[in-house]
């Protein structure tokens, strides 16, 4: 049997969720922050790293979090059109998933919903602790896309 393996995004021009399950194991997730000013060349880089990520894992399927339009920018939306056409060229599936997509915290506020999110997926996956005490710990967000990117590979699991 073929493994799947799946590459979870949750994009950004500032900073970049990863998350890489492969039979439904977690085996990498990170942050990559890209600080400079918006350009060509940090454009490319970006692409440049999700590529490099579907080549050496041999990613199956590109699980990307949508974004809301009303957060969205012109750089992301090019940025992650660009996304769909390297998956359309190295032959990935790629699925879209918003936040609200994921069961939990529907009915709870914005802030409660990724907070319950966030401890599910730790409780899922304990690897993830060390990153979750961090976060919690952090009076500004850092560890926030790889958590999505992490949700967005699970909820692309059950597809």
């Amino acid at each position: 049997m073929a493994s799947k393996t799946i590459l979870g995004i949750s994009p950004g021009t500032r900073v970049l969720g990863i998350a890489i399950i492969i039979n439904g194991q977690l085996v990498d997730w990170r942050v990559k922050t890209f600080k400079e000013k918006w350009s060509r060349e940090k454009h490319t880089g970006i692409i440049s790293i999700i590529g490099k990520l579907i080549d050496y894992y041999d990613v199956k399927v590109l699980s990307v979090k949508k974004i809301d339009p009303l957060k969205s920018s012109r750089q992301l939306d090019h940025l992650i059109e660009s996304i769909e056409k390297l998956a359309t060229r190295k032959r990935v599936s790629i699925k879209h998933y918003s936040l609200s997509d994921l069961a939990v915290g529907k009915r709870s506020g914005k802030r409660d919903g990724k907070a319950k999110l966030t401890e599910q997926l730790v409780e899922k996956h304990p690897e993830l602790q060390k990153e979750y005490l961090k976060e919690r710990n952090n009076r500004v967000e850092y560890y926030t896309k790889m958590f999505e990117a992490v949700a967005i590979a699970e909820r692309c699991r059950e597809w």
